[in-house]
């Protein structure tokens, strides 16, 4: 599995309506509609540039998106700054969390996680979120603490690999 993480910051110099044209819902928060659109936007780069996929068309099942063609399954997170982005030839899920202070433990008690500290609650919020994209038990896992964030990917193939790629400002 490739999981890319890109900075939201780069939006701002991306030409609006060409974020537009990979809009697929109707989004009224401009901040949560340009995320949306960056992320397709991202998408649809990585599968043409990096894996060479020429038809790129997205269709929906359910509320998930995948590609009509079948060539790549994909999974798509953002939060903060970050969009996170999971390429696999598998099933797969992920989620991205800021770690921003709350009551973790109100939280984890509703939810049923047996965390006890913070890092231990968003392992666990992440991995139930990506779980929830996957749509299926996973059958591998991996879990990064970047920074102020945490990042869980899953995919369905026990004997999946998993490959980090971050951009942001600082990498330029």
């Amino acid at each position: 599995m490739d999981i890319f993480v890109i900075e939201i910051i780069d939006a701002d110099s991306v030409h609006q309506q060409l974020l537009l044209e990979f809009q697929k819902k109707e989004i009224s928060d401009p901040k949560k509609l340009n995320e949306h659109c960056l992320s397709y936007l991202m998408v649809d780069r990585i599968l043409r540039e990096f894996y060479k996929i020429e038809n790129r068309e997205i269709i929906f099942d359910g509320k998930k998106p995948l590609l009509k063609s079948g060539a790549k399954h994909f999974s798509i997170s953002h939060s903060g700054e970050f969009i996170a982005l999971a390429f696999s030839d598998f099933a797969c899920g992920i989620d991205i969390e800021e770690n921003t202070p709350r009551d973790y433990k109100k939280i984890a008690e509703r939810m049923k996680f047996s965390c006890t500290t913070p890092d231990e609650f968003y392992q666990d919020w992440t991995f139930f979120e990506a779980k929830y994209k996957l749509g299926a038990t996973p059958a591998a896992s991996k879990t990064y603490k970047l920074g102020n964030y945490t990042l869980t990917a899953l995919s369905s193939n026990p004997s999946e690999h998993f490959e980090l790629y971050i951009q942001n400002s600082a990498t330029k």
